[in-house]
Parts: C-alpha cells; structure tokens; sequence
C-alpha cells in the first residue's frame, strides 16, 4: 500500500468545498446507485454549484461540524465530516476510483480521535445501506433502521450504528 504514505489529512476551507462537492456527487451516484432509486440519489446529491457547495460547507461549520479532507499526491482524495462535541460522523467519503487503499480508514480514524479529543466516547453515524459495510469493519454495530425523508417527502433508507471509543482500563 505504497500509495497511502503521501497521504495527508487536514481540515477543509471554504476553497475546497465546491471539489467536496463535486466528490460527493461523484460518490453518491456511482457508489450508492445499487443501492437507491434514482430519485434518492437526486436529492442526496444534486447537481453541484459553487453557491451550493459553499452553502453546504458554511452550514456544516455553523452546526458545529468540521470537514476533513484526504489528500493524496495533491488532489482530493476523500472527506469526512464529524460533528465533535455531538459524537457524531455525518459524512466519510472516498472518490470511487480510490476506494479500497486505506483512505477511508484514514479518514475515520481522524475523525474518531477528533470525537475521543472533546471527551465523548460514543460515535454515531446515520450509514447510507453502501456504507453500512464500511462502518461495520471498523467497529460500528447497527442499533437501529430509520429513514431520511426529504422535503418533498422521498425516503432514503438508513442504518443507524454506533461505537463504543471508550478508553480501556
């Protein structure tokens, strides 16, 4: 796994949201299309603007998230978003093309530190049923099945897993 030792996680600015955006978009169509009908994957993804993804960004900065980035030999590689005081992750993805070469377990292990640094000691994650995997191989056990309604009433089926990250002693 060569490739992950030019690996480089550090937090996003408001510069690198429209190509996390763009990211997301990318990953959600492709990774979540076996997954979901079409109409769920417009609205969990629609198509990228740069208002839109700075919009998005400055919300998650507002609601107390921090958005972290992977960077590999330069370019955006994958992102995570991790809401702190809440013990939350609301978002790891990897560009398809990249997945499977420790980016996302990067990404995770990042984000779980920055959980564990604010004192909390559980971790949650709402997981698309494509991430479900994913979270399960690092730890995470699924404590529920709920759904994400849009505003227009479509629904995105979700797992609900959680982590246990206390300190052992």
């Amino acid at each position: 796994m060569p490739a992950a030792l030019s690996l480089v996680i550090r937090p996003a600015r408001l510069g690198d949201a429209l190509a996390i955006a763009a990211l997301h978009h990318t990953a959600v169509h492709q990774l979540g299309a076996p997954y979901y009908p079409r109409e769920v994957l417009a609205h969990w993804s629609p198509p990228v603007t740069l208002t839109s993804a700075e919009r998005r960004y400055r919300e998650t900065q507002d609601d107390g998230g921090l958005t972290l980035l992977a960077e590999q030999d330069g370019g955006l590689a994958g992102f995570g978003v991790v809401l702190p005081e809440a013990g939350e992750i609301a978002a790891c993805y990897v560009a398809p093309e990249l997945s499977r070469r420790g980016i996302g377990r990067a990404l995770l292990g990042a984000m779980e530190a920055t959980v564990s640094a604010h004192g909390v000691h559980e971790i949650n994650v709402r997981a698309s049923l494509n991430a479900k995997s994913f979270y399960s191989a690092f730890g995470y056990h699924v404590s529920g099945r709920g759904e994400y309604r849009f505003e227009d009433g479509t629904v995105m089926v979700v797992a609900f897993m959680r982590k246990d990250c206390s300190p052992v002693g």
